[in-house]
């Protein structure tokens, strides 16, 4: 009888790995977000630039619900790490960019409910998404080196 695989008796490359909702889930918020900068650019050359505004203002918002739910999740699963390590030391630098980024999407969404919804992106709101974008992708990096150094 032929006798099972590492892989088979769970005991391959993948064994005891467990898979993190955090990463998973983090792609809606900063799809959105990203998304949502995209539209901003494109109502300034649309014909109907009120279709993208009011786009990117649901995009923002739905990329606040999603990044709650990630920060939650991301919040649990960093529970384990020991303080004091290198990679508690780099959680808390990404959870204070995380939280940061949450605030200015939050203030982005506000200043977008007072912009006409029928006009393109005004010019500063349009400077402070890609603003918001540029801090979002420095918080995406440190999340990184915490799951390069936790392994």
């Amino acid at each position: 009888m032929e006798q099972p695989s590492e892989s088979e008796r769970g005991q391959g490359p993948a064994a005891g790995r467990k898979v993190l909702l955090h990463p998973l889930l983090v792609t809606v918020p900063v799809g959105c977000w990203i998304a949502g900068a995209v539209f901003d650019v494109v109502s300034r050359a649309a014909t109907r630039p009120g279709e993208f505004t009011t786009a990117s203002t649901w995009l923002v918002a739905l990329g606040l619900i999603g990044a709650v739910v990630a920060g939650l999740a991301g919040f649990v699963e960093s529970l384990p790490i020991p303080v004091g390590s290198v990679a508690h030391r780099r959680f808390v630098v990404h959870l204070m960019l995380a939280s940061m980024v949450i605030v200015l999407y939050m203030v982005d969404y506000l200043m977008r409910l007072g912009a006409p919804p029928d006009r393109p992106v005004p010019t500063g709101l349009l400077v402070f998404s890609l603003a918001n974008t540029v801090v979002l992708v420095v918080t995406m990096g440190t999340g990184a080196a915490i799951r390069a150094t936790s392994r």
